[in-house]
């Protein structure tokens, strides 16, 4: 267990590392950096964290919690049409909340560093895994005409990430708010 103590340390670790990444590529952040900036012993860094890797697994892991829990709801509960939009809502939702997690991912070049077969590998595919047992729900139950629930599952995924990812980064000349209600109009036509 985790002391008060530990947790703080834990958090400046993590804080510091947060704005080194806004200030550069994850690849050029050091250990020595983030230390240097939490103010505490190399040494120390490692009772919390085996490798800068494991750092920012870490750090992806707790800003991404809030989301995975959501999407994982999705394999308990039952399909119903209202959902589509209450699924693109809530990931708005999320990503407007954090943002800067999004543009520091573009920007700092998180999944150079990770790998995205990685990430698809730790994450990307569970977000599939849910979207695709919701479908089939939906298939089932009779109101989805998909012949392939998990493919459309891996293309609602790559779609609202690449959408939504451009609109906060903007790359796009749609706002969150108005690329979310284009995706909900166009993931219902697509799953109807």
């Amino acid at each position: 267990m985790i002391t008060k103590k530990g947790e703080e340390t834990r958090n400046q670790i993590l804080e510091a590392s947060e704005q080194l990444f806004m200030e550069k590529s994850v690849s050029k952040v050091t250990i020595n950096d983030i230390v240097q900036r939490a103010g505490i012993a190399k040494g120390t860094f490692y009772l919390y964290f085996d490798s800068k890797e494991a750092l920012v697994w870490h750090f992806i892991d707790t800003k991404l919690s809030g989301l995975n829990k959501y999407l994982a709801k999705l394999d308990v509960e039952g399909y119903e049409k209202e959902d589509i939009e209450r699924i693109i809502s809530y990931i708005v939702f999320f990503l407007k909340k954090h943002n800067t997690l999004l543009k520091l991912m573009h920007h700092v070049r998180f999944f150079t560093f990770i790998g995205f077969h990685n990430m698809e590998s730790k994450s990307v595919n569970k977000w599939i895994e849910w979207l695709t047992v919701w479908i089939e729900k939906g298939r089932l139950k009779g109101e989805l005409y998909i012949d392939n629930s998990n493919f459309m599952a891996y293309f609602l995924v790559i779609t609202i990430h690449e959408v939504l990812e451009r609109a906060i980064i903007e790359e796009t000349p749609f706002t969150i708010d108005e690329a979310s209600e284009e995706l909900k109009a166009l993931v219902v036509k697509l799953l109807k």
